[in-house]
């Protein structure tokens, strides 16, 4: 068996070069997660970064010649800070002190989130495994490169038409509402636009989910008729709180 710090040591070197890429460098809580993947046998090896944002950094791995996403929560993320604020009320998320505690529950809400959202029938990436900050999902887009977000992709009516008619599955099948929709979290993956991002979606009987709703809607439609389409924001609405079966 080896020691926490040998486990370290190896997750280390497998990362070195990875890690050059983003000039982020993981504290050892983030390495010996990462270690655990490798060692439960989920993953051998970080192929490419994806993304890197303020609260995760997304790399492309890979393990039995299959293709993962592997998402790691920055345990030092500033943006997490406001989130603390009222997570207990609005996520269901214990109020901490201790950071890694906190970024703990972060991550399995997405990973509790996407499987609701894949149950609801809603294209979005396949929770696998979450080990402490780190997340293992389904991998959207080829060996060489990630799938693109819908905002560098040519938008046609089955587009704007699979996406919202997933967001009102997610309503009402997963009893839940984004709250952070915009063309930056859908990815286009075999035609369909996966929807991302998903840790912070509110149940529909939070207090503050229809003005979430409102918003997503909102946001989509002025992305959409940039484009020439002509949504409407109300009759999307009613579409996808199911008073009407569709918006055309």
């Amino acid at each position: 068996m080896y020691s926490n710090d040998e486990k370290i040591r190896k997750t280390e070197e497998r990362l070195k070069e990875t890690e050059k890429v983003f000039g982020y460098v993981f504290d050892k809580f983030t390495l010996l997660n990462i270690y655990r993947m490798f060692s439960g046998k989920y993953i051998e090896r970080f192929e490419f970064p994806i993304s890197s944002g303020k609260e995760s950094i997304v790399f492309a791995a890979s393990g039995e010649g299959k293709f993962y996403a592997v998402k790691i929560y920055k345990t030092v993320a500033s943006t997490f800070k406001n989130i603390e604020r009222y997570a207990g009320d609005r996520w269901g998320i214990e109020n901490s002190s201790n950071k890694r505690k906190f970024v703990i529950q972060w991550a399995y809400r997405e990973f509790r989130n996407l499987g609701i959202a894949n149950q609801a029938g809603v294209f979005a990436p396949k929770p696998i495994k979450v080990i402490g900050n780190v997340l293992l999902m389904q991998y959207l887009g080829n060996r060489k490169r990630p799938a693109p977000q819908i905002k560098d992709v040519e938008i046609d009516n089955s587009l704007i038409e699979q996406i919202f008619s997933d967001i009102r599955s997610l309503y009402l099948r997963g009893k839940l509402v984004h709250g952070d929709l915009s063309e930056y979290n859908f990815l286009l993956h075999r035609k369909k636009a996966y929807m991302i991002d998903i840790a912070q979606a509110v149940d529909i009987k939070d207090p503050a989910s229809m003005i979430l709703l409102k918003r997503d809607i909102k946001n989509m439609v002025k992305f959409f008729n940039k484009f020439g389409f002509d949504n409407d924001e109300y009759k999307i609405l009613r579409f996808t709180v199911g008073e009407i079966d569709d918006f055309d």
